[in-house]
C-alpha cells in the first residue's frame, strides 16, 4: 500500500503504483527518483518540479517519493521564484540524498533543498483571504458552497471568487475541493473506510469521491491503497 504523509503545506506520497492516467490539478508537484525519471516523454531528471494545472502522468522510472504542494503556500512561491522561473517544469539531473521515507525525513529534504522559509506563513495575502485559508486548513468548509461562504462574509460570489483568485492564483472552488479530498485521505490513513471518509467530507457518495480522485490524481483511491 502506498504511504501518504501530511504536513501543513504539502502531502508526500511513497507510491506503490507504477502509472496513472493523464491528469492535472491545482497543486504543484515535486518528483524524486532513485533513477532518472521521464515526465511526459519529454523531461528527464532525478528531481522534477511541476507547476500547477499542467497535464501529466506519473513519471516513468523508479519514483522514490513525490509531493503535492499547496499552491497558496510560501513553499509554492519559492518553487516558482527560485526554480520554475515562469516555466512549467524544472529538472535537475542530480540525485538527492538518501532521506528516510518518513514525515521527518521528507521534511529534512524540504529544508535542505528549498530552505526553512518553506515552513513560514505567507504575509502578502489579503487578510480576508488568509482567514479563508486558515479555516479551510482546519477543514471547516468541507460541505460549504462558495455562494454560501460569500454570503457569510457579506460579499457577492463573483467578488469573493475574483479576490481569492487574485490573491492566490487558484480558483476558490478548486481549492476547497482539494481540501475536501485531502480530508478524505487523512481519514483513510487514520483507519476510516473510503465510504465513511468520503461521506463525512461532503461527497455525495463514495463513487463521487472516486470520480473526483481519478480526475485529480489520474488513479483511483483503491489503486493507491492496494497492497
Amino acid at each position: 500500500m502506498s504511504k501518504i504523509f501530511f504536513d501543513d503545506t504539502y502531502i508526500s506520497v511513497v507510491p506503490e503504483y507504477d502509472c496513472t492516467g493523464i491528469h492535472r490539478h491545482s497543486m504543484l508537484h515535486i518528483f524524486v527518483g532513485n533513477e532518472p525519471l521521464i515526465l511526459n516523454d519529454e523531461y528527464k531528471g532525478k528531481l522534477i518540479i511541476l507547476e500547477q494545472n499542467v497535464m501529466h502522468a506519473r513519471p516513468k522510472g523508479d519514483v522514490r517519493f513525490f509531493m503535492f504542494i499547496d499552491p497558496t503556500s510560501e513553499f509554492a512561491e519559492i518553487l516558482r521564484r527560485d526554480f520554475l522561473k515562469g516555466e512549467e517544469v524544472y529538472v535537475s539531473e542530480n540525485g538527492v540524498g538518501d532521506y528516510e521515507l518518513s514525515p521527518l525525513g521528507i521534511k529534512q529534504f524540504v529544508r535542505d533543498y528549498f530552505g526553512d522559509k518553506c515552513f513560514i506563513r505567507r504575509t502578502d495575502i489579503d487578510d480576508r483571504i488568509m482567514s479563508i485559508l486558515d479555516e479551510a486548513s482546519k477543514f471547516k468548509y468541507l460541505d460549504t458552497k462558495v455562494s454560501k461562504l460569500a454570503e457569510g462574509m457579506n460579499y457577492s460570489e463573483s467578488y469573493l471568487t475574483h479576490l481569492f483568485k487574485k490573491e492566490t492564483g487558484v480558483s476558490l472552488k478548486q481549492y476547497l475541493l482539494l481540501r475536501r479530498v485531502e480530508y478524505v485521505w487523512i481519514k483513510i490513513s487514520s483507519g476510516s473506510s473510503i465510504t465513511e471518509a468520503s461521506l463525512d467530507a461532503g461527497f455525495a457518495s463514495p463513487s463521487h469521491f472516486a470520480d473526483t480522485c481519478k480526475k485529480l490524481m489520474g488513479i483511483s483511491a483503491a489503486d493507491v491503497l492496494r497492497t
